[in-house]
């Protein structure tokens, strides 16, 4: 039994008991059922994340302080004006303000039969926007006394970025994004907003909904309350301002969309794949002249395979619970395009047999001799390929790798038994064109062109590879016409080009009174506070500032206290009164205590750190468990800055781990993706070519073959995403995939080439008789290779490119183009110029048994002998075989059976 009689056994059987397989096939397609309970649900914050990596470290200390089955819900309000003029208008505050009030307390979704509204879900978190409610409150006394004729001075004025407000601080940079001020020297204008304030412009105030997901039922309240937002800002139709709401359960459900999106060019792709066999099946029934109704059942025949596997993978992960990301919506074009592919070569060694004289079960046997090992090779390296990445540490990725290798899998099952009703030919081109062709591969000279040609191709790739920039770009992950696009952008180049904060968690209970602790600490913050990028001091949020303020101006702070209870007259003096007698302290020098830290937080300046800190009071005094703070920093907009940054945290806050201290920030689990994907894709890549390398080893008993192949895998996955680069691609996680999917491919235009070129001898049918024909030399070898799988592979390479959707549409262009050219063009010409000898090797010739020829010999079935193959007789003529008529009679070490 060698390998090619296992294959032709697998035929025959095939063809003795069609109906048996077809009712496996169809029991295998029940798990098609599955897809009535399949949920599509992205996770585009933390699903392309290593699950090894730090950031997921930081999140779980995060959750751990809220006890928070996940993330806090951190909605983000964006307003911007409709006429492209400034928000600090009092118009377009006013406006901003009512959308907010409604958005808080008036907009309500429904679950379970209940109405919530935000304010009741946004504990303790209710106060979070308190700067511009502060800032609304003395803007507006300060218009009135403007619009009244009324002289306003120092003390009503609201400047940006700090201003003073009954003597408290008001930091407005977290508020008002874009401004421009007008310089002390610079006159200001005559509006009423001119006399109150330095802002000349601003071009974006943001507001942040924020809310803990503590329960599985607050999670999702707050998950349907921001996609209502969403929609309810989408549909909003204020004539002053334009409300952008973003948040990470918005971007998961439109990478959703976007993928639902993909519906109308799944059905225009499977019109095209219906049609493109349509035509083939026509064209190839008026060529043999066997134009019957029987036909028209077979254009669906080679399509049928991969959408019965598509559908069934997506049943089985149903089944299996788990839930279809956005990725695994572009499965079914994968698989479509290369599901086709092995059975365009089934169908072409079909139509190159003659239909006399033999049975089915007999040419179906030859015809799985024939290509059932490079079929194999290709479907099992690409179900290893994808199957290598579901391996991988990235949730996203591994998800619609496993699917796509199951879909593969299951697709191989389909083709193996099923594809042989599906019966086409088309006639590629005259054997003196082929014969031409092969001649022209055989040419030195035009070898050493096409050597010449692979080396600057090489170069170019090598180039793009090392020049590929890690990035995970929203705005490339996102549709160009998404409505998401505009907040990104206001985000990325607005708003986190001034201010950008870091979240500090201080883990280990902090007492004020140990002065190593507090030292530590303060030295920790120093250098938050002063490294690159870094706003100051007076842009970051510290409790202990304020408490410590508080702890030594106690009298001052209380006067204040029920300010907004009086009078404009009587807060003013109030005010002045406070400042008067308030001190400042340094923090480093001061001896405190917390006897006044229940006092401090039920302050009306100071009751929104509440959510900062976790203590208790004991028997023995206040115990602060641990607690948090952020620290600012600006031009932040690009993610190389973002980056350095991230790690330059992880190294400060290395340093001080006698705080028990972690470093959080939002785009963390991105800085992470960005940092492993260049190890995750060189590892996965290298691994799944060693893995390709073996499996062609297994069914390729060719050394020169086996490295070819190889080679010409690596050659085409390199000038994949090289030419990504080139084409302004950046290494992201689609990407990614896509290089796994490029791996995989390629082997569909290496394999079959590599394995059909080794072969020493091909088997024809002659007068009914199965003959054996010596296949020698380079030239011989050539064209058999070509003519076996040349025509196949165009129209693989045709089906596949024009079936791609527009997010892989480069990549596959490129697999197929290099691929192509690899497998018709550079593989022949390189195999062409190794020795006979080496060419012929095989390992299973020389290790498992005596002589070449007991390798191929075939022994009559003595239950079936009109399937057996006999000699073809010396006077052997037929219009197929007359060109090997010279070969038949000659003697060769290989006999003839």
């Amino acid at each position: 039994m060698t390998l090619r009689g296992m294959f032709q056994l697998m035929g025959r059987t095939v063809g003795a008991c069609p109906w048996a397989y077809l009712l496996i096939g169809g029991l295998l397609s029940l798990n098609s059922c599955g897809m009535y309970w399949m949920v599509l649900k992205d996770r585009i914050r933390d699903g392309y994340t290593p699950f090894d990596a730090p950031s997921r470290i930081e999140t779980a200390v995060v959750r751990e302080y809220w006890n928070s089955s996940g993330d806090p819900m951190m909605t983000i309000l964006l307003f911007v004006p409709r006429d492209g003029g400034s928000m600090h208008r009092k118009t377009h505050l006013d406006e901003t303000q009512r959308i907010y009030n409604y958005l808080n307390n008036n907009f309500s979704i429904t679950h379970e039969d209940r109405e919530w509204r935000f304010n009741e879900m946004c504990h303790p978190y209710c106060a979070i926007n308190v700067v511009f409610d502060t800032f609304k409150k003395r803007f507006d006394a300060a218009y009135d006394k403007v619009a009244a004729n009324k002289s306003v001075d120092n003390s009503d004025l609201v400047n940006y970025p700090l201003t003073l407000i009954y003597g408290v601080e008001l930091h407005l940079e977290r508020t008002f994004f874009g401004v421009t001020v007008r310089d002390k020297d610079e006159p200001w204008d005559e509006s009423i907003e001119g006399n109150i304030t330095n802002m000349g412009h601003a071009k974006v105030i943001m507001m942040m909904m924020r809310g803990d997901k503590s329960t599985r039922v607050q999670e999702e309240l707050l998950a349907k309350w921001e996609i209502e937002a969403y929609d309810y800002a989408l549909g909003q139709n204020s004539s002053l301002v334009e409300l952008q709401v973003v948040g990470t359960e918005i971007l998961d459900a439109e990478m959703i969309r976007d993928g639902r999106r993909m519906t109308p060019f799944f059905a225009a792709g499977f019109g095209f794949m219906v049609s493109f066999v349509s035509v083939c099946v026509f064209f190839s029934a008026v060529y043999y002249d066997e134009l019957d109704w029987g036909k028209i059942l077979c254009a669906g025949g080679a399509t049928l395979c991969p959408i019965l596997a598509i559908t069934s993978t997506y049943g089985i992960i149903s089944f299996m619970g788990l839930r279809v990301n956005s990725f695994m919506l572009v499965m079914p074009f994968l698989i479509m395009g290369i599901g086709v592919d092995d059975s365009f070569l089934m169908i072409h060694s079909w139509q190159r047999m003659s239909r006399c004289g033999y049975t089915v079960v007999q040419r179906l046997g030859m015809v799985y001799e024939e290509v059932g090992p490079s079929v194999t090779i290709t479907s099992l390296t690409n179900f290893l390929s994808f199957g290598i990445g579901a391996m991988t540490p990235t949730p996203e990725i591994r998800m619609f790798c496993f699917a796509t290798a199951l879909a593969t899998g299951i697709d191989y099952i389909f083709q193996a038994y099923n594809i042989w009703k599906a019966i086409i030919h088309v006639e590629k081109c005259s054997e003196c064109v082929l014969r031409l062709y092969c001649g022209l591969l055989n040419n030195r000279f035009f070898v050493l062109l096409v050597l010449t040609a692979t080396v600057c191709y090489w170069y170019f790739g090598i180039v793009g590879l090392l020049k590929i920039q890690t990035r995970l770009d929203t705005v490339k992950i996102l549709p160009k016409d998404s409505p998401l696009q505009k907040p990104n952008h206001l985000l990325s180049n607005i708003v986190w080009a001034e201010y950008h904060p870091v979240t500090i968690m201080i883990n280990a209970p902090f007492d004020v009174t140990n002065k190593t602790q507090t030292t530590l600490f303060w030295d920790m913050v120093d250098e938050f506070e002063t490294l690159h990028n870094a706003k100051g001091p007076g842009s970051s949020l510290v409790w202990l500032r304020d408490y410590y303020q508080y702890h030594a101006n106690t009298w001052g702070y209380d006067q204040v206290s029920g300010i907004g209870n009086l009078n404009d007259d009587e807060a003013r003096a109030a005010a002045a009164l406070f400042q008067f007698f308030v001190t400042e302290v340094d923090p480093r020098n001061t001896n405190v205590t917390y006897d006044k830290l229940d006092a401090f937080l039920k302050h009306p300046l100071y009751e929104h750190w509440t959510p900062f800190l976790q203590w208790a009071n004991r028997s023995d005094g206040v115990h602060v468990n641990r607690f948090w703070l952020t620290i600012a920093y600006t031009n932040t907009s690009s993610w190389e800055t973002r980056i350095a940054l991230m790690q330059d945290w992880r190294q400060l806050i290395g340093k001080y781990h006698v705080l028990n201290a972690t470093v959080w920030e939002p785009n963390g689990m991105f800085v992470d993706q960005m940092l492993s994907l260049k190890t995750v894709a060189l590892q996965t890549g290298l691994l799944t070519l060693v893995c390709m390398a073996v499996v062609c080893a297994i069914f390729i008993p060719n050394p020169i073959s086996v490295f070819t192949a190889s080679l010409a895998i690596a050659s085409i996955s390199l000038g994949v995403l090289g030419f990504l680069s080139w084409w302004n691609f950046d290494l992201d996680p689609v990407v990614m995939a896509a290089v796994l999917m490029s791996i995989g491919m390629s082997v569909d235009f290496t394999a079959h080439v590599s394995y059909h070129y080794q072969l020493i001898n091909k088997k024809e049918i002659v007068d009914g008789q199965i003959v054996k024909i010596k296949v020698d030399g380079s030239q011989e070898k050539l064209v058999h290779t070509l003519e076996a799988v040349g025509w196949p592979m165009i129209q693989a390479g045709v089906s596949t490119v024009a079936y791609s959707p527009s997010v892989f549409v480069a990549t596959i262009f490129l697999v197929v183009c290099w691929g192509v050219l690899h497998g018709l063009l550079v593989l022949p010409a390189f195999l062409g110029c190794f020795p006979d000898f080496l060419a012929n090797f095989n390992c299973y010739r020389v290790f498992f048994s005596t002589s070449s020829a007991k390798s191929c010999r075939y022994v009559p079935r003595d239950d079936d002998e009109e399937t057996s193959e006999l000699v073809a007789p010396a006077n052997v003529n037929n219009s197929k075989t007359d060109d090997n008529s010279a070969k038949l009679n000659k003697p060769d070490s290989e006999p003839r059976v």
